[in-house]
């Protein structure tokens, strides 16, 4: 998105000086941190279970391989915008007019002539291509994580300069920029050592038509099995970032240290994405919210974040805390929201999901559940995006209207049991929803308890069960619940609604969570993807806007604010997209 040790016998001499001048005037007394070394210890409230770029799954992973990979061009925490990383400035951007792209883009990046891998082999477009082509290997599943990929078609690295690469789309999808410059580069010598990947061209991976015509061929599955070997996925971890993996232990930490003689430190003055000031970053898996206070409290963490919102509040009124931690609340591209499943026959009408709306104040939710750390959210979008549809109201608590919409959707109680009831398909179904939260997160269970205290006054009885997350996130692809808490984030770039929301994704295992949407709404989806013009694709943002809160599918919450415990001998970089863990520097 320059170091500086103290070591104990130096501590330890100064410390005799400011006993012998105790009486020569004003003097500062060296702190007495715990730990005076240029290590960074991060506290994650998750697993990291692979290094590797394509076969990791969550935030935890990503945070620890982006310090080891790099990106053509990745996100600058303070401008909030991709700029160059790995290669020496934004790409060429041409319109195709002939040929079989016409109507596409091509995309010209170089490559900084110093970058090299760990080996000493220089970082070339082959390797690029290379980690595209693996990517698209229709045997690695990873569909879901080329939606911004979708319009690349061919690949072409300059015979004179393999540093210098060109990627072509077949359109002009808003995100081509961003989702080509931001796609990780791995040593095709590495992790290609048969050179299995070889054999086919990236138009061969991409153009639908031809991936049919190869998806057979063995060379596609040989690779696919080595790259999936634990081998690969978790020892061999070669990249041309600033950090090297020295240590991971399941459940204990993962220890990054930075390489000596660097490449990028030649460049580190020119590209700020090539600073990198901790010499070890540690990674501490501390899944318990007290257990993190704890961790802060007795500075076995420099940086605590995703903090339980209440204990963070507490914490930080304690002096002896405040001396040794700055408390930061940046606000975050994340969301909190309440997924319904819109196909489960109790939820499937929008006047039942607008009724179940009405039962929380969600003012007083941020409050006093999170202690007034986020920001309302009454759409899919956050509020900053230029395109945001300001008329959208909050839906406020109101209990007589959501038994008034309940009524009208048929739902009464028949029996006088103090359930609203139903007769759907020839049988009284009552009104009885099963809320799914992370067992791990305190908010997400005092909201669902919250929920199902207000519900039950309107005839409706929730039962909030705390699980596993990996087992919520299967249910929530698989669309087996009913109520669920979710979390996800963004980043600073134009929405693209497709993969959250289009028909395409409301199947089993995909990523339409909530199984919304009609061919209207997928029409309205892909206008926005493929609009000519900004005031058009505007315009298509408000229609969906209106839609999603017209129809009620999930219960938008807020964007909650990160709460940051930073040890004060370290000058932090933070931001809207988190802690950029390599620009922090220890103070002088």
């Amino acid at each position: 998105m320059k170091k500086m040790r103290i070591h104990l016998p130096l501590a330890f001499v100064a410390t005799l000086f400011l006993f012998a001048c105790s009486s020569c005037g004003p003097n500062k007394e060296t702190p007495a941190w715990k730990h005076n070394d240029n290590t960074l210890r991060v506290r994650q409230s998750g697993n990291i279970n692979t290094m590797n770029p394509l076969l990791a799954r969550t935030k935890y992973e990503s945070t620890a391989y982006d310090l080891v990979y790099q990106y053509p061009m990745a996100f600058d925490f303070d401008k909030l915008k991709l700029v160059p990383q790995l290669v020496k400035a934004d790409p060429v951007v041409l319109d195709i007019t002939e040929g079989e792209y016409k109507g596409g883009q091509s995309f010209t990046y170089e490559i900084h002539p110093e970058a090299v891998w760990d080996d000493g082999k220089p970082v070339t477009g082959r390797d690029f291509e290379f980690s595209l082509k693996a990517a698209f290997n229709p045997g690695m599943g990873l569909a879901r994580q080329l939606v911004y990929l979708a319009a690349v078609r061919d690949f072409e690295v300059d015979e004179a300069n393999p540093k210098l690469f060109t990627v072509f789309t077949f359109n002009k999808y808003m995100l081509n920029f961003a989702g080509i410059s931001n796609f990780v580069v791995l040593p095709e010598h590495i992790y290609d050592p048969q050179g299995l990947m070889k054999k086919f061209t990236l138009n061969e991976l991409t153009d639908p038509a031809k991936v049919a015509k190869i998806a057979n061929d063995p060379a596609l599955q040989q690779f696919v099995d080595f790259y999936n070997t634990p081998k690969i996925a978790r020892e061999t971890v070669s990249g041309s970032g600033p950090y090297r993996l020295v240590e991971m232990v399941d459940d204990q930490r993962v220890v990054l240290a930075k390489k000596k003689d660097w490449w990028g430190e030649k460049l580190a003055g020119q590209y700020r994405l090539l600073q990198a000031y901790p010499d070890t970053i540690i990674f501490l898996p501390i899944k318990d919210a007290t257990a993190a206070i704890t961790a802060v409290k007795d500075e076995s963490v420099d940086l605590g974040s995703e903090l339980d919102s209440k204990q963070f509040s507490e914490m930080r009124q304690l002096d002896f805390v405040k001396n040794t931690y700055n408390f930061e609340t940046p606000q975050t591209y994340k969301f909190f929201m309440t997924a319904m499943q819109n196909r489960s026959p109790k939820l499937s009408d929008k006047r039942v999901r607008r009724a179940l709306a009405h039962t929380i104040d969600m003012d007083m939710v941020i409050k006093d559940l999170y202690d007034g750390l986020g920001e309302r959210l009454v759409g899919p979008f956050f509020p900053d995006q230029p395109y945001y549809l300001k008329s959208m109201q909050p839906i406020k608590m109101d209990l007589d209207e959501a038994r008034k919409l309940l009524a009208e959707a048929g739902w009464k109680d028949s029996n006088g049991n103090g359930t609203v009831d139903k007769t759907i398909d020839g049988t009284v179904v009552e009104m009885k929803l099963n809320y799914a939260y992370s067992a791990n997160s305190a908010y997400a269970e005092s909201f669902a308890l919250l929920m199902k205290a207000n519900a039950q006054k309107i005839g409706v009885e929730i039962e909030p069960t705390g699980i596993d997350q990996k087992v919520l996130t299967e249910k929530l692809k698989n669309g087996e619940y009913e109520l669920a808490a979710r979390a996800g984030s963004g980043y600073p770039l134009p929405d693209d609604p497709e993969q959250l929301w289009h028909t395409s994704g409301a199947v089993p295992g995909g990523s339409n969570y909530i199984r919304f949407g009609n061919a209207a709404s997928d029409a309205i989806i892909e206008g926005i993807k493929n609009a000519p013009d900004e005031a058009t694709r505007t315009k298509l943002y408000h229609d969906f806007q209106q839609l999603v809160y017209d129809e009620q599918p999930v219960i938008f919450q807020f964007s909650p604010f990160e709460k940051f415990a930073v040890h004060k001998r370290f000058e932090p970089v933070l931001s809207r997209q988190g802690a950029s863990l390599q620009h922090f520097k220890l103070k002088k």
